[in-house]
Formats: structure tokens, C-alpha cells, sequence
């Protein structure tokens, strides 16, 4: 037997092998038929079943009307400091008081110019109106009390009287004058009719003698007499229409300088009025500026709640123009969650979106997901330059539901969350097929 030649197998282990083969090949194909099933259904599943689709970011939850921060218009020396670091406060309780005595000088000062003017403004408009006193304006009257405004009222009253008295007397002189010129005018215009008279009887008399003295019955002289006599009643009668003519001229001249004289009192009076209420305008509204400056001195809480961030609690320390004194977390402001979205999906979130929201604090519960909505999302990108980041922010509320789901838990301001907005809904395949068909995408792009 040659050693190279291989032995030929037993005859029972060939058919062995056989009936094995044929044993397994139903089980084979069975095992195919359920990968090739399997992996359909596997597909099918993948590209029908929803599946949630949201946009995960980090929130935190914040007061819905943030911190009122106080601070000061103008600073000033600390008089007194009411409250303490945590004190609830009402609003409009005084939390802290400023030094008062430069605005309180500032105050006084201011207003008594104001009250100088607004009495040299009743004066003026008094006279003006031809009324018998001065008529006060109201802040005066509120203030007549005052020994400071006394003197305002008692120098305008007098100029009042003076001024009064001056222009009556002057109306009265030109009065008089206009009375007697008219006396005399009536007494002209009596002798005139006189003379006219005298002048007409003269006239008949002449008449009747010359037909006499041409008949022969009357001297020549009574008739030269007679006209002599005529001819000197015409110049007395020509005398006292001159005379009319100047009464009446004077008595006109006088009216036109009586009217004249009012004029240019009413004139004046306007001219001082209008700059007066330039000037009461002026210091109205500098009075204003510095009541309020006073009222300032008292700081008062904008909001009922808790003092936090006290930084002043010394007496006597100096407040700088717009410093940080405290601030008030306000109470009973509505919690909201406040979640930063990425520049890249914000096309993706809107107004009205429900999301799931996890809060960290409750460790005893991870599994705790509350339902929120998102109410708004800001119309612009924030850039903060510290940490050189740009988002969206968008503001959450806990929906009726999500407030259930906490139970007797409590939210507090200033607790991290973790927020996925549900944008939709889409298939496994689809999201698993994404990135694939997005590089393609951009890689059959021509550069």
C-alpha cells in the first residue's frame, strides 16, 4: 500500500454525514425565513412607530416678576435703615431713609420763588380781570398760612393798590378835563343859539329899516347902526363856532388819550403775564423735581416681600447716584422656568409647545416628570459676554396637570430643571436615517 495514498472513508461515516445534512437543512431554512421576518418587522416597527421628538436644554426656575432692585436717583448720607437681610416688607414701606436737610433747603428755596410768582401772577391777572382785590391762586391759598408767604401777599396787595390808584387817578385827571371841556362845549353851543338869535332879529330889523330909510321915513344912521351891530353878532357867532370846533377837538383828543392810557395798561399787564407764567412754569416744574427729590429721602419697598441683598447697613454711609441698596423678592409672584434654547433649533420651538421637565432638586423622585408649556420665546439671540454664549430664552409654566403631578412638593426659585420641548413626532428609521442623508446631502454638493 503506498504511504502518499489517503485511505478512502468508512462507508458509515459518509452516510452519517448525509443524513445529518439533510437532519438540519428544514431547520436552516426555518432559521432564515425568521431572521428575513425579524428583520422586516424590525423595519416596519422602525418606520411606523411614532416616536416622541423634543428639543433638550437646561432651565431654572425663576420668579415670573424677577427681583425689584432698589436704588437711588441722586445718593446721599444714610439717616436710617429699617429692615434686615430676610424681612418681609409691605409695599410701599419705608425700608430706608437719606439725610433730608439739602433737599429740604433745596425745597424751601424753590418754593418760595414759585410762591413769589404765582402771587405776582394772581396780582397781574387781577388786574387784568379790572377785579376789586386779588384774586389768589389756589397754592396760595393753601399756603397762606405760612408765615414765609405772608410777605409774598402782603407786597402784592400793596402794588395792587398803588398801581390801582395810580392809573384811577390818572383816568380821573383826564376825566375832569373831558367833564370840564364839555362845559364849556354846552356853554358855547348856548351862547351860539343866543347869537344866532340876536343874529336873526338884527336881520328882520335891517330889513324892515332899509325899506324905511328908501322911503324916506328913517334915518340912514339907524339903518348903518343896526348894521353895524349885525356884522358883530356874525364875528361873535363865527368866534364860537371856532370855539365849538376846538371844545369838541379837545374833548376828542382826551378820549383818544383815556383810551390810549388803558391800552397801554392792558398791554403792559399782558406782557408781564406772559412772562410771569414763563417763569411759574419754570419753577412749577423745578418744584415738582425737587418735592420729589424730598419724597426720596424716604426709600420705600416697590413690592410686598423679603429683603434680600441688603448692602447697606450703616448709618451715616454715603449712597452713590443709582447704587444696588437691596433688593425685594416679591411675593407671590408666579414661579416660570426659564430654559435657554441653542441658536441651531430654534426654528423648532415656539409658543404653545408642551414639554417634560425634570427638577434635580427632587432626588427622592428622578422619575418625576411634570408637564409645562412654553408661553413665550424671545424675538432675538442674547449674547452673554462672560461666557461668550448666544441662545433663545424661552419661558415654561407648569400646565394644571404638571402642577398635579408635584403633589405637595413645592417649587422654588433658583432650582435647576431639565427641559425637553416636544417639537413632534417622527419614526425610529427616520431618525436613525438622518445623518446618513445629511452627509449625503452635503457631500454631493459642488464646491
Amino acid at each position: 500500500m503506498n504511504p502518499s495514498t489517503p485511505a478512502a472513508p468508512a462507508p458509515d461515516t459518509d452516510a452519517h454525514i448525509r443524513q445529518t445534512l439533510q437532519d438540519t437543512h428544514p431547520l436552516q431554512r426555518v432559521g432564515r425565513w425568521a431572521l428575513i421576518l425579524g428583520f422586516a418587522g424590525l423595519l416596519v416597527w422602525a418606520a411606523l412607530a411614532p416616536m416622541d421628538e423634543g428639543v433638550p436644554t437646561e432651565g431654572l426656575v425663576t420668579l415670573d416678576t424677577k427681583r425689584k432692585t432698589i436704588q437711588h436717583l441722586q445718593g446721599g448720607i444714610v439717616r436710617d435703615v429699617r429692615v434686615q437681610e430676610g424681612q418681609q416688607v409691605k409695599e410701599g414701606e419705608v425700608v430706608m431713609t437719606l439725610e433730608q436737610a439739602m433737599p429740604r433747603a433745596q425745597l424751601e428755596s424753590v418754593r418760595q420763588h414759585y410762591l413769589a410768582l404765582r402771587a405776582a401772577e394772581s396780582r397781574l391777572q387781577s388786574e387784568r380781570l379790572n377785579l376789586p382785590q386779588v384774586r389768589w391762586h389756589a397754592d396760595l391759598l393753601a399756603a397762606q398760612n405760612d408765615p414765609l408767604t405772608q410777605p409774598h401777599l402782603q407786597v402784592q396787595t400793596q402794588l395792587f393798590q398803588s398801581r390801582r390808584s395810580a392809573l384811577e387817578a390818572n383816568l380821573r385827571g383826564l376825566a375832569d378835563n373831558q367833564a370840564g371841556l364839555r362845559a364849556q362845549l354846552d356853554g358855547n353851543a348856548r351862547m351860539l343859539v343866543q347869537r344866532k338869535r340876536q343874529s336873526a332879529l338884527l336881520q328882520e330889523e335891517v330889513s324892515n329899516i332899509a325899506d324905511l330909510v328908501k322911503e324916506g321915513y328913517a334915518p340912514r344912521a339907524r339903518l348903518n347902526e343896526l348894521e353895524r351891530n349885525l356884522a358883530e353878532v356874525a364875528s361873535v357867532i363865527a368866534d364860537l363856532d371856532s370855539t365849538g370846533v376846538r371844545l369838541s377837538r379837545s374833548i376828542d383828543e382826551l378820549n383818544q388819550r383815556t383810551q390810549q392810557v388803558r391800552f397801554e395798561y392792558l398791554k403792559e399787564l399782558d406782557n408781564q403775564l406772559a412772562d410771569i407764567r414763563r417763569e411759574v412754569q419754570a419753577d412749577a416744574e423745578k418744584l415738582t423735581a425737587v418735592t420729589q427729590d424730598m419724597e426720596r429721602t424716604d426709600i420705600k419697598a416697590p413690592a410686598t416681600g423679603q429683603v434680600v441683598a441688603l448692602s447697606v447697613q450703616t448709618v451715616g454711609a454715603v449712597v452713590g447716584p443709582g447704587q444696588r441698596l437691596m433688593d425685594i423678592v416679591p411675593e407671590r409672584s408666579p414661579l416660570v422656568i426659564e430654559a435657554r434654547i441653542p441658536v441651531h433649533v430654534i426654528d423648532r420651538v415656539k409658543a404653545g409647545l408642551l414639554a417634560d421637565v425634570r427638577f434635580s432638586a427632587f432626588a427622592h423622585s428622578p422619575q418625576l416628570v411634570t408637564e409645562a408649556q412654553v408661553m413665550s420665546v424671545s424675538k432675538d439671540l442674547i449674547s452673554e459676554p462672560e461666557t461668550r454664549q448666544s441662545y433663545f430664552l424661552a419661558r415654561l409654566v407648569l400646565t394644571p396637570e404638571g402642577l398635579r403631578s408635584l403633589g405637595a412638593r413645592a417649587l422654588q426659585s433658583g432650582m435647576q430643571a431639565e427641559v425637553v420641548i416636544r417639537t413632534g413626532e417622527r419614526s425610529l428609521l427616520t431618525y436613525l436615517a438622518y445623518p446618513l442623508v445629511r452627509r449625503l446631502s452635503q457631500s454631493m454638493k459642488e464646491e
